[in-house]
């Protein structure tokens, strides 16, 4: 199961959590499964029916104002039942003085206790998209995105089918790269899914007869986009005379990635057929549907008015 060591979540400086390490630090290897958090309330108050031991716990304001209220016995009760529930860490906002009896007994389970100076609410607020970013369902596709129009446009095919020239001459256009090859997805939320570039790869292109190139070094940086929500799909295929291909556009393909279903329009290839112009029109038509208006339907719906006044007459 994909996870996030508490480590890395000292270490990264993309969503200014601004953490460090107090104590238990043996335990920086403990990985969080769970993109959620728990803010201890009235676990603290000794209602461990209440705590989720596999979710980041977090101590504000109110849990440590409490936890110091308390007598010797009670506070040594109360965390001693806490770190006996093998929590994956604690984070102290408000830059809080921890309790000592907390301090000790974390660095005796090798629980990591952690500190920011951010307000409880902005901590919760950006740890909880820091982990839905990382935790999020992900996979892989052989393909190329793109922004076309501001329209995350994933292009797919066999190999060797032109999806890199089209993307190249889609830059030359104005159009910008987000990866070519190899498409790392993410499921963001309830139904959007992101695309973006493995490291290795980053704005680089292959190009057959001519080798990989840098498109951020030959266009500018104008030409790239770092990650893009996808919103079509668009499959290059090879033109087949026996097969009958989609002339009017009334029937709507859907491509399933993770448990999403994507529009997909399929483009037949052919001498003499300029696909590069084809997947710009398809992205411009999907804008169009966005807001509402289907030329299909609407050529449809006047053959429809048009049959029936032929019939009264």
């Amino acid at each position: 199961m994909k996870g996030v060591t508490v480590q890395e979540l000292i270490d990264d400086r993309t969503h200014n959590l601004e953490l460090c390490i107090v104590s238990g630090q043996k335990g920086l290897l403990r990985k969080i499964y769970n993109p959620r958090i728990q803010k201890l309330g009235l676990v603290v108050t000794g209602h461990m029916v209440y705590l989720h031991p596999h979710r980041m716990q977090i101590l504000g304001n109110t849990e440590i104002s409490y936890l110091k209220s308390l007598d010797e016995a009670k506070i040594t009760t109360i965390i001693g039942e806490l770190c006996k529930n093998d929590v994956v860490c604690f984070v102290i906002t408000r830059n809080l003085k921890a309790p000592e009896r907390l301090l000790e007994e974390t660095e005796r389970k090798n629980i990591p206790l952690l500190r920011t100076k951010l307000i409880t609410s902005v901590f919760i607020e950006r740890v909880t998209r820091y982990l839905e970013e990382k935790l999020a369902p992900s996979t892989t596709v052989h393909g190329v995105l793109m922004d076309i129009l501001g329209i995350g446009t994933l292009i797919i095919g066999r190999p060797g089918i032109g999806k890199s020239e089209n993307a190249l001459e889609l830059i030359m256009r104005g159009h910008r790269l987000v990866v070519d090859d190899v498409v790392f997805v993410k499921k963001m939320g309830a139904i959007d899914i992101y695309g973006e570039s493995p490291d290795m790869i980053k704005d680089l292109i292959e190009i057959r007869g001519v080798g990989i190139v840098n498109i951020g070094r030959l266009f500018g940086v104008a030409a790239l986009r770092e990650k893009m929500m996808i919103d079509l799909v668009v499959e290059l295929i090879d033109w087949d005379h026996n097969l009958e291909y989609e002339r009017l556009g009334l029937d709507e393909d859907k491509f399933r990635l993770l448990g999403i279903d994507l529009p997909i329009v399929r483009i037949p290839i052919s001498p003499g057929r300029n696909a590069s112009t084809i997947i710009e029109l398809a992205c411009r038509n999907h804008i169009l549907k966005k807001y509402g208006t289907n030329t299909a339907v609407e050529l449809e719906e006047k053959l429809l008015r048009s049959m029936k006044a032929g019939d009264k007459q």
